[in-house]
């Protein structure tokens, strides 16, 4: 495919956006493509490179903040008929509770899991500090136990080994959350976004 049909299918693919975003991101294509013709592509090879138009939209759609593909894809549904206005406003009492309480308990769900993450890097962090106060503790006398210096070695390393532990859990899990908040949004945003344009 050429430049012009493939400017031409991402700008149907891209009907959705809104007019000075999609001219935006046509002109920026239209570069690219010409960028990559003047470095000895073809119009084939730089589209082909590119990927499918259609892919393409999808991700630069997906890639919109959730505000502006709830009013494009308003702006753009054809008017609802009386039926469908009398049914949702019959409707109401039963069907806006069900989305209210479904994305409260998402986002508690969402709340659970952030704190579980940082109640465990805290305790990481107290771990280590124990694992630090203790020997100064018994050095200058603080601790009143008769335990020998061995063993305060011994639970020092204990407490320095099981945060050194904790440290490495808590990155990936962090990392594992933050994917899942991401991958929420995503199919929320996906929702919003036009099929088969």
């Amino acid at each position: 495919m050429n430049k012009e049909e493939y400017l031409a299918a991402l700008r149907r693919s891209l009907a959705q956006m809104p007019a000075e975003e999609r001219e935006r991101q046509l002109a920026y294509y239209d570069e690219l493509i010409s960028d990559m013709c003047e470095d000895g592509m073809t119009e084939t090879e730089a589209t082909a490179r590119l990927g499918d138009p259609a892919a393409v939209a999808q991700e630069l759609l997906a890639a919109l903040p959730l505000g502006t593909l709830v009013r494009s894809r308003i702006k753009s549904e054809s008017r609802p008929s009386a039926l469908v206005i009398v049914l949702l406003v019959l409707g109401f009492p039963v069907w806006f509770p069900l989305i209210v309480s479904f994305f409260a308990v998402v986002l508690s769900v969402f709340i659970t899991l952030w704190a579980l993450a940082i109640s465990l890097a805290a305790a990481v962090l107290a771990l280590g500090i124990s694992a630090v106060a203790i020997p100064i503790a018994a050095v200058a006398g603080v601790l009143t136990t008769e335990a020998s210096p061995l063993v305060i070695v011994g639970l020092m390393l204990v407490l320095a080994g099981l945060c050194v532990i904790g440290a490495l859990a808590i990155p990936p899990l962090f990392r594992g959350i933050a994917r899942l908040c991401r991958a929420f949004v995503r199919g929320v945003k996906s929702i919003f976004i036009k099929k088969g344009n």
